[in-house]
């Protein structure tokens, strides 16, 4: 966390991070163990099988013997039709209630007694006739249908009724139903001479009768499941030492069968025949050579991103997402590997970081999930080709308004290498299983969610994408609007720098986007005062003539608060205040200095060097380095009086030097070479603005 005091010296204020040594070692160790412990999690329970097969397809292999005695299995599309076969065709469970029936009964006698007087006798015995017919109609079980839902019970379908724990099974079209009930009590009344009575006992019939057995949903339910538990999984059953199949035979559905079976026991066989997880070790040595290698080229590749904990910590947190999500398809026989949008991660880190870096670590990533795939070169070589189509793409533009486009160049790209694998592999077109590209087009939509997640990784890194800069680095930025209209010479002059900053880029390496953007921000601060700096003043009006060189120093040296200031109330990433802070690093405004060290002499006097300083500090990475050598020499190369080959080519070496004789370039890792490659680079971009041009006078 870097603060400012308001003498505009700058302190660097410790957290707890500074106080550990080897942090960033720690927190990569960390996060490398953790990776592991994720996979290692999420390893399927099989060993890997070292035989590549496919339906439909030749055996590649010599001829394999069962190495041990095993049961054919089902396959999961087989077990999960029987499945639904058993759901569709369990009958409905209702449970009887006794109790309901003698509510009924009770409720019938209330209700006729309510609408004869006390005294008057003469129904009972028909009450007690209709009754009877009741309770018997009752006993059957009248089912509550309305508790059913959007069940719709058929006339022949079979159900359940649980009697006192006994179940029984019954027709729906054998049930009484209420319309049943009436009538069997109507036919009851048919003989009854009282029509008083035979009205009384018929309406209190109607009031009374209600279902007394009710569907019992945890109970069939309990039922299914236990005949789904019933189920045979095992089909058949290879002999130890069994042909299962030889080479160039078809792996056809009943090969191809027996060959799951092999591969699902093998790591279980394995285990119990060893006592111990030999599978599961070489595994994950396997996956501790692939990370390490990942680490390995990030470290021999991007030097600045390994010294940096982040970068890691974003790579592999992706490499292993990857794998869980994976692990989906790994335990599914319905979900397709080709759905998983792996793209993200290469496309997520491009927005970051080099195109070798993302790629690279695609590969990883790919080989990491291709140790537990049947198809292992098929599935390498269609994500490799795929989604390096896509990653390319995207690093030629990384706008946001491309995303739709960089969804159809994955899911084309998936598309056109699947079919030509499939081509290549079966002989004939009729062969490609046309429902992949389903599962392709939803892989291509969920790589769109790798733009959203560009935010998110911002907020949590920290980082500043490539996209963000991108947007940044347009001159319609209310930043950059001001600047142009209060200092419209700086604004030109950052222009150049940034120009400038992209060629230097271009030949020693670097961020050309993160430098482009830091060179149209770097001299903000600028606007305060823009009448104080050389390229916004008027001919024969330089202020600085009514200053002494100390004031004059300041308002220069002042310059870089004043924008980091602007920069932090515009909410401007650190990436490119750092810019701001470091593009002067710790060197002196020389002119004034010299001024006043000239008037100080004539009086015996001696100068405070320091108030002539720029706070610093020095650069710390390449591109603030090549921002130092580009906007100095673009700065001094507006005073040349004769723009010609060897002045050119005097003030580039003469500037880049003494910066790095003065140690600016100390803490950047940036090379002797590095630094002559940039003084070359500079000086033909000076040579191609400044060339001569002809007189048409």
């Amino acid at each position: 966390m870097i603060t400012f005091n308001p003498n505009t010296t700058f302190a660097i204020v410790k957290n707890w991070k500074d106080h550990i040594r080897n942090y960033a070692a720690i927190q990569r160790a960390a996060v490398f163990v953790v990776t592991l412990a994720v996979i290692y999690i999420f390893v399927p329970e099989q060993g890997l099988f070292k035989y590549e097969y496919q339906l439909n397809q030749p055996w590649k292999h010599d001829k394999l013997l069962a190495p041990f005695e095993f049961g054919i299995l089902k396959s999961e599309a087989e077990i999960q039709k029987e499945k639904e076969s058993i759901i569709a065709s369990q009958p409905l469970v209702f449970s009887y209630k006794s109790e309901n029936t003698d509510e009924v009964l009770a409720k019938f006698g209330q209700s006729v007694h309510a609408r004869l007087p006390d005294t008057i006798h003469i129904c009972d015995s028909a009450m007690i006739a209709i009754s009877e017919i009741m309770a018997n109609q009752l006993s059957k079980g009248l089912l509550a249908r309305n508790e059913l839902g959007d069940v719709n019970l058929k006339p022949f379908d079979k159900v359940l009724i649980e009697f006192n724990g006994e179940l029984r099974t019954s027709e729906n079209d054998l049930l009484p139903k209420i319309n049943t009930i009436i009538s069997a009590v109507d036919s009851g009344l048919a003989f009854e001479a009282d029509s008083l009575c035979k009205s009384i006992l018929y309406q209190a019939a109607v009031e009374s009768v209600k279902p007394n057995t009710h569907y019992n949903d945890s109970l069939t339910k309990r039922l299914t499941d236990l005949a789904i538990n019933d189920i045979i999984t095992i089909v058949g059953k290879v002999d130890r030492g069994t042909a299962i199949i030889d080479r160039g035979e078809m792996v056809n559905a009943e090969k191809f069968a027996a060959l799951e079976s092999l591969r699902k026991e093998y790591g279980n066989r394995v285990i119990s025949e060893t006592g111990i997880q030999w599978s599961i070790v070489g595994e994950m040595g396997l996956i501790i050579i692939l990370i390490g290698l990942l680490i390995l080229f990030v470290y021999l590749n991007e030097n600045r991103l390994f010294n940096d904990p982040r970068p890691l910590t974003l790579t592999l947190s992706l490499v292993g997402v990857a794998f869980i999500v994976s692990s989906l398809s790994f335990k599914s026989d319905v979900l397709s590997i080709y759905v998983i949008p792996l793209g993200i991660t290469p496309l997520l880190l491009r927005m970051f970081y080099d195109i070798k870096v993302s790629l690279f670590t695609h590969f990883i990533s790919t080989l990491i999930i291709a140790l537990f795939i049947t198809n292992p070169l098929e599935f390498i070589v269609i994500q490799m080709s795929a989604l390096s189509f896509a990653t390319l793409y995207q690093a030629a533009s990384t706008r946001r308004s491309r995303m739709l486009t960089t969804a159809l160049i994955v899911f084309i790209s998936y598309s056109v290498i699947y079919s030509l694998v499939s081509l290549a592999q079966n002989g004939n077109w009729s062969a490609i299983d046309t429902g992949i590209f389903g599962w392709i087009a939803i892989n291509a939509l969920l790589c769109m969610l790798v733009f959203p997640l560009i935010y998110l990784v911002e907020k949590v890194f920290g980082y500043t994408s490539e996209t963000t800069l991108l947007e940044l680095s347009e001159s319609s930025q209310p930043l950059l609007k001001e600047l142009a209209i209060k200092a419209p010479g700086t604004f030109q002059h950052s222009l150049q720098v940034a120009n400038l900053c992209e060629k230097v880029a271009g030949t020693i390496g670097g961020n050309a986007t993160l430098l482009r953007t830091a060179a149209m921000y770097h001299d903000v601060g600028k606007m305060s005062d823009p009448q104080f700096f050389i390229e916004n003043q008027l001919p024969d009006n330089n202020p600085h003539d009514d200053l002494e060189p100390t004031e004059s120093a300041q308002i220069i040296v002042n310059h870089v608060k004043k924008g980091i200031d602007l920069c932090l109330n515009a909410n401007l990433p650190m990436d490119i205040i750092q810019f701001i802070q470091t593009h002067h690093g710790t060197s002196t405004v020389r002119f004034f200095l010299k001024k006043a060290q000239e008037n100080a002499k004539s009086q015996g006097l001696t100068v405070d060097e320091s108030l002539f300083s720029y706070p610093g500090p020095t650069p710390k990475t390449k591109e603030q380095a090549i921002l130092m050598m580009a906007d100095s020499v673009e700065a001094a190369s507006r005073t040349l009086k004769k723009y010609d080959k060897d002045s050119i080519n005097q003030l580039v070496d003469g500037l880049v030097d003494y910066q790095r004789n003065e140690g600016q370039f100390e803490d950047a890792p940036i090379t002797f070479q590095d630094i002559s490659a940039a003084k070359r680079a500079l000086k033909l971009a000076l040579h191609g603005i400044f060339h001569q041009r002809i007189s048409y006078d």
